[in-house]
């Protein structure tokens, strides 16, 4: 049975201050700090109410649940599944602990630090398509290009994005020669230069006069970014921690990056990464805030200390993101504010990694954490 006990104006916990001066004084009038507070909740007009029990749902072994008011996922008994509410496996095979987001284009991306993918409903696929495997094949035949270099790639389209292109190949050709190629199929896209060109235009069919210039290859020069242990959506991008490297996408092309210039290095392995309206904190050896455009900013240090790995949790209603450090919770707001709101009246043991819940309930909102321990 619920059950709601007055204690004055709310205070919280506290396990700083001696047991003999509890009392606490507030705006709202006397008040008391509370050493410890087993299954209740404090509401905003000072009342503790104990939480409701709970029963066994579904058996097995759960880890890295995520939910939005669309879709469910946890992974059972090492598969990653959708909650319908019966779990449906996936994707098989995976071990570690996964990180998610829902981006604009609907889907919810994952990623447990070996592999990705995205997700829409049920169906799970890679954040970008393999390119062709095996690679098409060219062969220099007679024909009627002019005398010159040439160069070739391959790209491949499933459904409606387009793969990075394979590794170009050249071609020193004399007059009057072509190209055909073999091992093409319908989702297949040719991308060739003309004589001694650098830009890499479609053609379609064989390669055995000049032609009119096709679309350029949009993903020319891009890698695929490799799964990490977090991951965010941030202003069109994809942002991925893949040890100590941060790698952003480009802006629409999500999975696919520069190899050149789209990664930002740290000193030590990224835990958390947050989004904001106006750029976004990455919690590593310390906590950085990157304001605007990551690739063309300098990161700036607003606490001395990381986060605990998988304790994020975004607040989009208030523009808000939390997750725990070894001070407690962490409050952030755009702009590169943060506020450590547990910090006076609580110290914690050392934790690795925790998890954040936001929960709306009884007209409360509450931030539900907890801390682990790695062995």
């Amino acid at each position: 049975m619920e059950k709601e006990i007055n204690i004055g104006a709310p205070v919280g916990l506290n396990n700083r201050k001696p047991l003999a001066r509890m009392d606490a004084s507030t705006d709202a009038g006397a008040g008391a700090w509370l050493r410890s507070a087993i299954n209740i909740d404090l509401s905003s007009d000072g009342y503790l109410r104990r939480r409701k029990g709970f029963q066994l749902v579904q058996a097995g072994d759960f880890h890295s649940l995520w939910s939005d008011d669309k879709d469910a996922y946890a992974v059972v008994n090492g598969s990653l599944s959708h909650l319908s509410p019966e779990p449906t496996p996936i994707e098989s095979n995976v071990r570690k602990p996964v990180t998610y987001a829902r981006f604009p284009d609907g889907a919810v991306y994952w990623s447990d630090g070996n592999k990705a993918g995205r997700i829409n409903g049920q169906d799970n696929k890679p954040i970008t398509p393999p390119m062709p495997n095996p690679v098409p094949a060219a062969q220099v035949v007679d024909a009627g290009l002019p005398a010159g270099r040439y160069q070739v790639c391959f790209t491949r389209i499933t459904d409606g994005l387009e793969s990075a292109p394979t590794e170009a190949v050249m071609f020193d050709l004399p007059e009057n020669k072509g190209l055909v190629f073999s091992g093409v199929d319908n989702n297949t896209l040719i991308y060739v230069t003309g004589a001694n060109g650098e830009i890499f235009n479609e053609i379609s069919g064989n390669y055995l006069s000049p032609i009119a210039e096709g679309a350029e290859c949009p993903t020319f020069g891009l890698a695929p970014i490799p799964a990490g242990q977090a991951l965010a959506h941030y202003r069109g991008s994809l942002l991925m921690a893949a040890g100590n490297y941060l790698y952003v996408s480009e802006p629409y092309l999500y999975g696919l990056h520069n190899p050149v210039r789209g990664f930002i290095p740290f000193p030590e392995p990224i835990s958390v990464i947050a989004p904001c309206e106006d750029g976004f904190y990455v919690c590593a050896d310390k906590t950085y805030w990157l304001p605007a455009d990551p690739l063309n900013t300098t990161p700036i240090v607003v606490l001395p200390y990381g986060a605990l790995a998988k304790s994020l949790v975004i607040d989009d209603e208030n523009m808000t993101v939390y997750w725990q450090s070894k001070h407690g919770i962490v409050l952030a707001k755009p702009s590169g504010s943060v506020t450590l709101p547990q910090d006076q009246a609580l110290q914690f043991d050392p934790a690795d990694t925790g998890v954040s819940w936001l929960r709306e309930q009884n007209g409360e909102r509450h931030l539900i954490t907890t801390r682990e321990r790695g062995e």
